[in-house]
C-alpha cells in the first residue's frame, strides 16, 4: 500500500519531460507559435552569418582571407554545425513519442509471441520518425549538418547547402515581411523623407563648401557618400565640412537624421512585436500530449479547480491545459508555466485536437457564460462540446457543469458523462444540511481538502486482500480508513466487513492528518 500511495512520484519526471517536449515542439515545429517565429529569425541570422566564409571562398577577386579572420570564421562555423545538429536531433525527438508508441503497440499485440511483439512495437514506434526524416525540410536539415563529419568539409559545396535552410525558416522571413507590409505607407514615407533629407543637406553642404573655396568634396558623389556615412554612423573622418556654416548645417542634418532613423527602426520593431503578440500563447499546439487534464471554459468553478491543482501541484504529475475564449490576463489567476493556456473555442474540433483531446485522460467542461447567451444556450454549447469530445475520445473521463437542472438527464443518459454537476445545487444542499447539522460544512470541506481529503485507489493494487474487513485492517496500518467502494459506477458506503471485493472495484480512503 505504501507503494500505491507514492506511485505518482515517477510520473512527475515524465510529466515535466512532456512539458519540455511541448515547449520544444512549439519552438521548432509549430509555425503558428510566437516562439517559432522568434527562433526562425535567430536561425536565419545564424545561417547567413555562418555562410560568410563559404561565400568568400566562392568570391572572385579574393585570393586569401587573413589568418585571424579565418580562425574566427572556422570556429563560428563549427559552433553553428553543432547547433544545427542538436536542432535536428531535437526535431526528431519531439515529432513523436517513441516510448508511448512502443508501449501502445506492445499492448495491442499481446496475443503474439514476445519477440514478434517487440519487433512490431519497435517498427510502429520508429515509423513516425522515419516518415519525418523523408520530408523535404528534414532532408534539408540533414544536408546542412553533413559537414559535421570533418572529411566532408573539403567539399565546400556541401557547406554551401546550408543556405537551403533559409527555406526551412521561411516563416521567420514572412514575419519580417509582415512587419514591413503592415505599415507599408509609413515605412515608405519615413524612408523617402530620410532619403530627401540626406540628399538635400548633402547638396547644401557641398554648395556651401564650394562657394567658400574649400574642397573637402571633389564631386556630388563624395557629398552624398559623406551624408549617408554621417547619418548612419558617426562618420569615418575621411570627408568632413570645414566652414562654420557647413558645420552648422551638418548638425541640423544629424539631428533630423537621428529622429528619422529612430522612427524607422521603432516602427519596424513595433510591427514585428505586434506580429509576435498576435501569435500569442493561445496558438500553441500539443499533438503529442497524453493522459492529461483539459479544462474547457472559464468561470469561478474552473478557477477553483485550477487553484486546487496549483495547491496540490497536480500539474507536476499530469499536464494541465485550459481552453477558453478569454485572454490570459482576464483569468484572474497567475498560472504556473507548467499549466498550458490555449485560447480558442472548445466547441471547435481543430482547437480540441491542438491540445490532444483524443489522448486526454480527464476533461472538465464548465458553464462558461458569454455575453448574449442565455442559460439554455450555455448548456447547449456544453452539450455540443460533450458530444464532440466523446466522439474524439470515447475513453476520456468527462465531467460537466450545467446551469439548468432539467438538462442533467440528457447529459447522463444520452452523452454518457461520468459526472454532471448542476451549478449551485451542491452548494445549496451543503448549506441546507449545515442548518440541520451545524458544523457539517466544515466537516465536508475537510473531505474535499486535497491534502487530507479522500483518496481513490483500485482494489487490484492490494495483493491478497479479499474482503472489506481485511482492507480496513491493512489500511489502518498506514493511518488510512476505507469508507466506501465504487463498483461499476455505483457507490457503496461503509459495506459489511465480509463484503467480497472485486479486482475492478475502487476503494475510497480517508488519510489521517499525520499520515
Amino acid at each position: 500500500m505504501s507503494y500505491l500511495l507514492k506511485k505518482n512520484r515517477k510520473n512527475k519526471v515524465s510529466s515535466k519531460l512532456k512539458l519540455v517536449k511541448i515547449l520544444l515542439y512549439n519552438i521548432l515545429e509549430n509555425e503558428s507559435s510566437p516562439y517559432n517565429q522568434i527562433y526562425n529569425i535567430i536561425a536565419i541570422f545564424l545561417v547567413l552569418t555562418s555562410s560568410i566564409g563559404i561565400l568568400l571562398d566562392f568570391s572572385i577577386g579574393i585570393k586569401s582571407i587573413p589568418p585571424d579572420l579565418k580562425n574566427i570564421l572556422d570556429d563560428y562555423e563549427e559552433f553553428t554545425l553543432i547547433f544545427f545538429t542538436v536542432e535536428y536531433l531535437l526535431r526528431l525527438w519531439v515529432i513523436s513519442d517513441f516510448k508511448d508508441d512502443f508501449e501502445d503497440s506492445f499492448v495491442e499485440n499481446s496475443d503474439l509471441p514476445f519477440i514478434k511483439r517487440v519487433l512490431i512495437a519497435f517498427k510502429d514506434a520508429i515509423t513516425p520518425k522515419l516518415k519525418w526524416m523523408k520530408t523535404k525540410y528534414a532532408i534539408i536539415d540533414l544536408l546542412a549538418i553533413i559537414p559535421i563529419i570533418r572529411p566532408l568539409r573539403a567539399f565546400r559545396l556541401l557547406q554551401a547547402l546550408r543556405l537551403l535552410k533559409l527555406i526551412r525558416y521561411s516563416t521567420g522571413l514572412k514575419s519580417l515581411l509582415y512587419a514591413f507590409k503592415e505599415h507599408t505607407f509609413l515605412f515608405l514615407f519615413i524612408l523617402a523623407t530620410l532619403v530627401i533629407w540626406v540628399v538635400s543637406f548633402s547638396m547644401i553642404v557641398y554648395i556651401v563648401e564650394y562657394n567658400k573655396g574649400n574642397s573637402p568634396f571633389h564631386s556630388i558623389g563624395d557629398a552624398l557618400y559623406w551624408g549617408v556615412i554621417t547619418i548612419s554612423t558617426v562618420g569615418y573622418g575621411d570627408l568632413y565640412p570645414i566652414s562654420k556654416e557647413a558645420k552648422f548645417i551638418t548638425a541640423i542634418m544629424i539631428g533630423g537624421g537621428i529622429i528619422l532613423v529612430s522612427a524607422l527602426t521603432g516602427l519596424f520593431s513595433a510591427s514585428l512585436v505586434s506580429r509576435l503578440m498576435s501569435l500569442n500563447e493561445g496558438s500553441l499546439k500539443m499533438p503529442n500530449l497524453e493522459d492529461h487534464i483539459i479544462i474547457c471554459g472559464w468561470n469561478e468553478t474552473a478557477e477553483e479547480i485550477v487553484e486546487q491543482i496549483i495547491k496540490t501541484k497536480l500539474y507536476t504529475e499530469k499536464p494541465v491545459v485550459i481552453i477558453t475564449n478569454l485572454h490570459k490576463n482576464q483569468l484572474g489567476i497567475d498560472l504556473p508555466k507548467s499549466i498550458i493556456y490555449k485560447r480558442g473555442d472548445f466547441i471547435q474540433e481543430n482547437i480540441l485536437l491542438d491540445v490532444g483531446i483524443d489522448k486526454a485522460e480527464h476533461v472538465v467542461i464548465v458553464a462558461e457564460r458569454e455575453e448574449g447567451l442565455s442559460e439554455r444556450n450555455v448548456d447547449a454549447r456544453t452539450a455540443l462540446a460533450s458530444m464532440l469530445i466523446r466522439t474524439l475520445n470515447p475513453k476520456a473521463n468527462l465531467y460537466v457543469e450545467i446551469l439548468l437542472d432539467e438538462d442533467a438527464d440528457i447529459f447522463k443518459k444520452r452523452i454518457n458523462i461520468q459526472e454532471v454537476i448542476i451549478h449551485g445545487q451542491i452548494l445549496g444542499k451543503i448549506l441546507f444540511s449545515s442548518i440541520l447539522n451545524p458544523g457539517l460544512a466544515s466537516f465536508l470541506n475537510s473531505f474535499m481538502d486535497n491534502e487530507r481529503g479522500l483518496i481513490k485507489i483500485k482494489v487490484s493494487g492490494f495483493k491478497d486482500i479479499k474482503t472489506f474487513g481485511e482492507l480496513i485492517t491493512l489500511a489502518r496500518k498506514y493511518n488510512h480508513l476505507p469508507i466506501g467502494i465504487e463498483r461499476k459506477g455505483e457507490i457503496i458506503i461503509n459495506p459489511e466487513d465480509n463484503f467480497v471485493l472485486d479486482k475492478d472495484d475502487y476503494v475510497f480512503l480517508i488519510p489521517s492528518s499525520n499520515s
